[in-house]
């Protein structure tokens, strides 16, 4: 299951399409705002990962991920921004598994749901030991979660 967070309804519905094509559940919500209501209810269950847009009406997509890891330190996240993905600051990075810029290639996202759907297999197998340097799933990136020694429970 994927959580995706974003405030234009078109994109967030062709989101929802790509996943569900490729073989993955999705959940949608129309601000960090909603989507903290849900995960402060009863009724969460923590996805694979996040996809939140940035740039959004009230909390950012980043306010939103660094809010979320208060309480989920191991929860991976991806931004899908129309910055380049240069453009965002170190602090940004590092609290991500990766960043799309709008408009990307469907079969990089179809590659990074795949990814980060094999990563979650690995933390689930591994928790007690979980350190990796490079993510081993398919996309190039620093893993924001390779430098922990320990996954909880």
């Amino acid at each position: 299951m994927f959580h995706v967070i974003d405030d234009i309804p078109e994109l967030r519905d062709v989101l929802k399409e790509l996943i569900v094509c490729s073989g993955h559940q999705s959940m949608q919500f129309d601000s960090a705002e909603s989507y903290l209501e849900y995960f402060d209810s009863d009724d969460f269950v923590a996805p694979v990962a996040i996809l939140s847009d940035y740039m959004m009406t009230g909390i950012t997509g980043f306010q939103l991920i660094k809010q979320v890891r208060k309480e989920l330190p191991y929860q991976k996240a991806v931004i899908l921004s129309g910055t380049p993905c240069s453009e965002f600051h170190a602090d940004i990075e590092s609290h991500l598994c990766y960043s799309l810029t709008k408009p990307y290639r469907i079969e990089k996202l179809f590659s990074l749901l795949e990814a980060l759907e094999k990563c979650d297999q690995h933390c689930q197998l591994n928790r007690a030991n979980f350190q990796q340097p490079r993510c081993q799933y398919g996309l190039e990136h620093e893993c924001p979660f390779g430098s922990f020694k320990s996954h909880p429970a």
